[in-house]
């Protein structure tokens, strides 16, 4: 922050209400309740003096003062002293407000739509995030995994996200970038996984395997198996597969840990996006998975590339040999599905077999095929 900025909180208006800036001066600065504080909130879930802001050199800290309701940043309630950095999303009891900083905080904006600074864009982003998270505002949709010797049996699905907070266009990518900068990665990754299974049992197919995904920042804690226990439940009459992005296998004690942990549980392994950055082979031959899944940087236009042919070759008949089912992702055109037929892939996925839809496509196509049979 340079010294010609000012912080500010941007308060999120509620129904009937105006968006304004609550400038920060003089430090310590207190909302509550009473006419005593620097700024009154007219609300009896409010605490009389409920929450104090201070500022020491360059950091800037919040006190909840002992307020009935409590005081949240991020989400979490806080139990005293608490930092608060540009960003945070603060709730002083029910009414919430964005820590930010501006040369022009002095400003009324009331209902002017600003130019967005780096600041505003990541208090509206994690703003975005804390409600996404939240309220589990996220979707699921499906792409379903064939063989590719009979490309009609569909032996799973993968899960996969989608934002679904209203007025909002993050994608996943977007959101996964937020959320590591926020330090979320891996509860929004958790938050993903939930919803998908709460959808997931509603597939077709008795036995049929639905992978779910796990984001790098997960995996590095050792407890991070014990998160899963509840999954298979979840998932009646299907086999749960943990996809692991290859970014993540780099220790092979602790994956090989893992993927017993998983098999106790009834969940098989996976290795994602394999070949899209530095693949892992070491670790791939010396704990191999259940799947290991091609990204679709080594898939796309591999019909005609044949140093590429010559290394998924080589790839597939090492892992067939260590008993690992090889996965094509992304295949969007018939040559690419005869060329991963002919190299050696077991399974495939992509836009030439189906798009990612929701639950109720692949009930309502089990439906029609009833009727058609009938």
């Amino acid at each position: 922050m340079s010294d010609d900025e000012l912080p500010y909180l941007q308060h999120q208006p509620e129904e009937n209400e105006a968006p304004h800036r609550v400038v920060l001066e003089p430090f310590p600065f207190r909302i509550g309740r009473s006419s005593t504080a620097h700024y009154v909130v007219h609300s009896h879930r409010v605490s009389k003096l409920h929450v104090e802001i201070d500022k020491r050199g360059h950091r800037f800290s919040v006190t909840d003062l002992d307020s009935r309701n409590g005081t949240f940043v991020n989400g979490k309630r806080i139990d005293g002293e608490a930092r608060l950095k540009p960003g945070d999303v603060l709730h002083v009891a029910h009414k919430e407000f964005q820590f930010c900083f501006d040369q022009n905080s002095k400003e009324s904006v009331d209902e002017t739509i600003l130019e967005m600074t780096g600041h505003d864009m990541l208090a509206l982003g994690t703003k975005d995030l804390y409600r996404i998270l939240t309220e589990r505002a996220v979707r699921t949709v499906f792409q379903p995994i064939v063989r590719l010797d009979d490309r009609s049996m569909v032996v799973g699905y993968e899960a996969l996200a989608r934002n679904a907070l209203s007025g909002t266009n993050y994608g996943p990518a977007d959101l996964f970038s937020l959320a590591v900068q926020l330090d979320k990665a891996a509860e929004l990754s958790r938050v993903m996984r939930s919803v998908a299974l709460e959808d997931a049992p509603m597939l077709p197919g008795d036995g049929a395997r639905v992978f779910i995904n796990a984001h790098p920042k997960e995996t590095d804690s050792p407890d991070f198996a014990d998160t899963l226990c509840w999954v298979p439940d979840a998932l009646t009459g299907k086999i749960p597969v943990l996809e692991i992005h290859e970014a993540a296998i780099t220790d092979p004690k602790a994956m090989r840990r893992l993927r017993d942990q998983l098999a106790d549980m009834g969940i098989e392994l996976a290795y994602d996006d394999f070949g899209a950055g530095r693949s892992r082979l070491r670790e791939l031959t010396e704990v191999p998975p259940n799947f290991i899944k091609l990204d679709m940087s080594l898939i796309r236009g591999i019909d005609t590339n044949a140093p590429r042919q010559e290394l998924v070759r080589a790839l597939t008949k090492v892992m067939n040999d260590l008993g690992t089912s090889v996965l094509a992702e992304g295949i969007e055109t018939e040559a690419e599905f005869a060329a991963c037929i002919e190299l050696g892939c077991e399974l495939a996925q992509g836009f030439l077999i189906q798009r990612p839809a929701g639950v109720a496509t692949f009930q309502e196509e089990v439906t029609a095929e009833f009727h058609e049979d009938a």
